[in-house]
């Protein structure tokens, strides 16, 4: 009996052929893209080209990852990028990892906008993020956070509803009731300014802030000065009655 190609199998193979080499020949002026999923759809007409993954996706654009439930590939030269779903991402030459209920990545101005549960791990500054809104612009290194704002380095945790990040300089910039602890001190101000490198803590409007003092060396040093003072005394004392 004759067996004849199993064209459906061709079709698929041909299809996810053609998808990759438009993403790479689009991106090629842009970045160098790829992906995986556990199964694949496209439009590849003119005016609507799109490329949906389903199941366990996952796009690496030059070192950025991002995996999630679903990811959307779209608009003109496949500028887009949608993700939605235990969304999880990590650039490892830029150092820094995140997750989030929902992603857009903009391919063209490499900016991340991150949605929902949102917590980013900045291992080139030792800086944990966590936010409910955040965008990051990618080339300026700069983060623009929203809404539940917490940001912690080291033993310094600052709490606000908004926050600029700059990763180059390591500078975070608070507003919106903004709350800086370190150790056991407190700032409260209308603008709080953070260098997280020499931490260096800038405050402006309506400020307020309390600080501990250690008082166990001074009350050590008393004890010690009194008692000199009273055997000083009593020497003066035993001299006199001599």
């Amino acid at each position: 009996m004759k067996k004849f190609p199993n064209h459906k199998n061709n079709k698929i193979f041909i299809l996810c052929f053609f998808i990759f080499f438009s993403l790479s020949h689009a991106a090629a002026e842009i970045s160098t893209i790829s992906f995986k999923a556990d199964k694949v759809t496209a439009s590849v007409a003119e005016n609507k080209k799109s490329t949906n993954l389903i199941g366990n996706a996952e796009i690496k654009v030059d070192s950025l990852t991002i995996s999630a439930d679903r990811i959307e590939i779209f608009g003109k030269d496949y500028r887009y990028v949608n993700a939605n779903g235990s969304v999880k991402g990590s650039d490892t030459e830029k150092g820094y990892s995140f997750q989030a209920d929902l992603i857009n990545f903009d391919r063209k101005t490499d900016t991340v906008t991150m949605f929902g549960k949102i917590e980013l791990k900045d291992t080139k500054n030792d800086v944990t993020i966590t936010a409910e809104n955040m965008e990051y612009k990618k080339k300026q290194e700069v983060m623009i956070i929203r809404f539940s704002v917490k940001i912690i380095n080291k033993d310094i945790n600052c709490i606000s509803m908004f926050a600029l990040y700059n990763r180059k300089e390591a500078k975070v910039e608070l507003t919106g009731r903004p709350i800086v602890k370190k150790a056991k001190d407190e700032f409260r101000a209308g603008k709080i300014s953070v260098n997280l490198e020499t931490e260096d803590i800038a405050l402006d409007g309506r400020v307020r802030g309390s600080v501990e003092q250690v008082k166990e060396e001074k009350d050590d040093t008393d004890k010690t000065e009194n008692q000199n003072e009273s055997e000083s005394t009593q020497n003066q004392e035993e001299q006199s009655n001599v």
